[in-house]
């Protein structure tokens, strides 16, 4: 495979403008109104083929091998793999366009807000139906009292209009559900919160140690666990090759006398398997904490040391949540994992009604 270098740039371009929150709405918008022309060559984009670059593993340089397969030689129907039969994951088959740290904080993306939403506006754990990236803070701003994530609405009294965040059950139910929770003006929110990241940011080179340390210790051998899998795929093929030799002498004699021995055999089998199992999941997990990491350090890479500015795709990339706990304090927790309390000055104004 050999890189295209234009459209490389327009598949860089897909994927920053993806990490700093925009939805794939939006970057169609951008693509289109930009002139960027897609793979046939036109300049008409969809989400589904946004998605698809998003989630292909080609781009950060490996193949994966029998997504799809042939049904069978005389419908020659092509089916969609979805665990019929085994895929290979071929990594570093050629060269990659983005940096596989990229990549995977993209999927991280991907999956985190897919979460986020839901079918049905009300069933969703942010009160969207689907995620909106006009804001760096919809979706990461959420209630302390009931937990639903915050909106940002435009009042207008006596002439004035300002922008303010609210809790979205109150916005939709009133005090039905949410009795307590406070209104914020996005000016001071927007400094508590930039507050909250240059904090963080002074003692940088202290939170790169923690993101090594938490990254070494993660992904270390699993606890308690003295074989890797390949001891265990030789032990339990060896343990096979005992089960039919023990099978063949059983065959010319008496079977009761074997049966312990079967037994044994059978249980160790088992036991083996359980454990690659539990290994396989715990590497999982692994492997989704060092993405996590990645996409934090890459974030924290690009920052600033000190942002004093307001910058939506950047402050989007650090943060996982901030909670609203009472009408001038915010918990800003950071997508390492950091929390860190800001107070917000609040303007006193006189309350709408």
């Amino acid at each position: 495979m050999v890189v295209n270098a234009e459209q490389a740039e327009t598949v860089r371009k897909i994927y920053e403008l993806y990490l700093s929150g925009q939805t794939l709405r939006n970057i169609k918008e951008t693509l289109e109104s930009g002139g960027f022309k897609n793979s046939a060559g036109t300049m008409e984009w969809t989400t589904s083929n946004l998605r698809t670059i998003l989630s292909d593993e080609k781009y950060c340089g490996d193949v994966l091998l029998q997504k799809t397969f042939i049904q069978d030689c005389i419908s020659k129907k092509v089916i969609k793999n979805t665990g019929q039969l085994p895929m290979y994951l071929i990594q570093n088959h050629h060269e990659a366009i983005i940096p596989r740290d990229r990549f995977d904080a993209v999927q991280v993306e991907l999956a985190r807000r897919k979460t986020l939403t839901s079918s049905t506006k009300k069933s969703a754990p942010t009160g969207m139906s689907r995620y909106s990236g006009k804001y760096a803070l919809s979706g990461l701003l959420f209630c302390g009292e009931c937990g639903t994530a915050y909106r940002r609405v435009v009042w207008t009294q006596h002439g004035e209009k300002r922008a303010v965040w609210r809790c979205s059950s109150r916005l939709d139910y009133g005090k039905k559900y949410c009795k307590e929770s406070p209104t914020l003006d996005e000016s001071p929110l927007q400094q508590a919160v930039l507050a909250a990241i240059n904090a963080s940011m002074s003692g940088c080179k202290v939170l790169a140690d923690q993101l090594v340390d938490a990254m070494e210790q993660e992904l270390a051998p699993i606890p308690g666990e003295s074989m890797s899998l390949g001891d265990i795929d030789r032990a339990v093929t060896e343990l096979g090759k005992q089960f039919d030799t023990l099978l063949a002498e059983a065959a010319n004699g008496d079977a009761d006398e074997y049966a312990e021995r079967f037994r044994t055999i059978s249980t160790t089998m088992e036991e083996l398997k359980r454990r690659k199992t539990a290994i396989l999941s715990i590497r999982q997990e692994q492997e989704q904490i060092s993405r996590r990491i990645h996409a934090v350090a890459s974030a924290m890479t690009a920052a600033t040391v000190g942002i004093t500015e307001w910058d939506d795709g950047v402050v989007y990339q650090l943060l996982e949540k901030v909670t609203v706990l009472t009408g001038n304090r915010i918990k800003v927790t950071f997508r390492n994992g950091v929390e860190i309390e800001q107070t917000v000055d609040q303007p006193k104004r006189r309350k709408f009604a």
